[in-house]
């Protein structure tokens, strides 16, 4: 009987163990890439411009992105010909509605107030693009366009563009004014280049 009632519980005793190691194995974190803020998709290439290094990309759900990439990559890359692209994503840097002044523009608004100037006005195209005022490079830029949506959680900006094509910019969380953000506002990014880490032909 003694015998009996050990086993029992050298029985139950190796059954509680295994309960607990998988209950440590559950609260184990689960493994997450190691290059955070590095996108990999397979995407069509549909412009390219040597002189600037730089490419435009649309993925599966016809999100586009540009993409500054190295003189090794650029000869991998053809006009209208899939590829799978790993690259440190686009973030902005700064952010404001267009309606109010840049950072330390506030002087030359009081200058030209009384002058009837008119106010500027957005080429008819996708989130334009422009060099921002004393930029030494081409990894920084700045993007203006109106909001589509809004992504609180994961602090990001939507354009949509013309035929369905749509553009999402992470915004640095050291960005102010980025919860006063709404749909329908049209706002100027300034970004830092989406700059690609590895390159090849599908």
């Amino acid at each position: 009987m003694q015998v009996l009632i050990a086993s029992v519980r050298v029985a139950f005793a190796l059954a509680f163990s295994l309960i607990f190691i998988d209950a440590a194995k559950a609260q184990q974190p689960v493994e997450v890439e190691t290059d955070a803020g590095v996108v990999t998709m397979v995407v069509t290439v549909e412009a390219i411009d040597a002189t600037r290094q730089v490419v435009t990309l649309v993925g599966p759900h016809n999100n586009w992105v540009v993409v500054k990439v190295g003189p090794e990559h650029l000869k991998l890359i053809k006009l209208k010909e899939k590829i799978t692209i790993s690259y440190a994503d686009e973030v902005a840097v700064a952010l404001r509605k267009v309606d109010e002044p840049k950072p330390g523009d506030t002087i030359e608004q009081e200058e030209t107030s009384g002058m009837n100037m008119n106010a500027p006005t957005v080429a008819e195209q996708d989130w334009v693009e422009a060099t921002p005022q004393g930029a030494t490079d081409l990894t920084t830029i700045e993007i203006t366009d109106t909001v589509a949506a809004i992504n609180k959680q994961q602090r990001s900006i939507t354009f949509a563009g013309t035929g369905g094509k749509t553009r999402t910019i992470k915004v640095d969380p050291s960005v102010q004014g980025f919860n006063q953000v709404q749909v329908g506002d049209m706002v100027v990014l300034e970004i830092t280049r989406a700059v690609a880490v590895n390159v090849k032909p599908v």
